[in-house]
């Protein structure tokens, strides 16, 4: 069934998961924008149902910055996406991988999006402290301009 598994979208995770962003980041936060429904453009906040959050920010790992795509589901699941040009890469929990060979932690990685390896985030909730996670990783791999570096930590957070 995928992401969520059916389960609704959790938007307070997901304003959790910005407002971590916000304390991590400070000024590396360009612009943060919201979806309220599938398919639909991300906007400025107008209103409490939110489907997704985008957060802008700067630097990037190769260029001058990218973002993050967040998204969690009542369930647990959650995905963040990352984008800057010529890169991107996917942290997600996905408890319906529970009755596959994919792991429900996972990274998709790089050079292959479709590919489930196993994350280096070693939990599932708060969104709080997942979000540090995925901060910690990405910044790594910022600091040292290598995107290799993404998913190479160990038990984060």
């Amino acid at each position: 069934m995928g992401m969520g598994n059916g389960s609704p979208i959790d938007s307070e995770a997901i304003d959790e998961s910005v407002e971590q962003m916000r304390r991590q980041l400070d000024n590396g936060i360009v612009d943060v924008q919201f979806q309220y429904q599938r398919g639909h453009s991300f906007t400025q906040r107008d209103g409490e149902d939110i489907r997704a959050a985008r957060v802008t920010v700067t630097p990037g790992i190769h260029g001058q910055g990218g973002y993050f795509d967040i998204q969690w589901w009542e369930n647990e699941d959650y995905k963040y996406h990352y984008r800057e040009e010529g890169l991107e890469f996917r942290f997600g929990r996905e408890a319906a991988n529970e009755t596959t060979h994919k792991p429900v932690r996972h990274f998709h990685p790089p050079n292959n999006l479709n590919a489930h390896k196993q994350s280096c985030i070693g939990i599932d909730q708060p969104p709080t402290l997942v979000t540090i996670a995925v901060l910690k990783t990405w910044w790594t791999a910022v600091e040292k301009g290598n995107e290799d570096l993404v998913n190479a930590q160990n038990g984060l957070p």
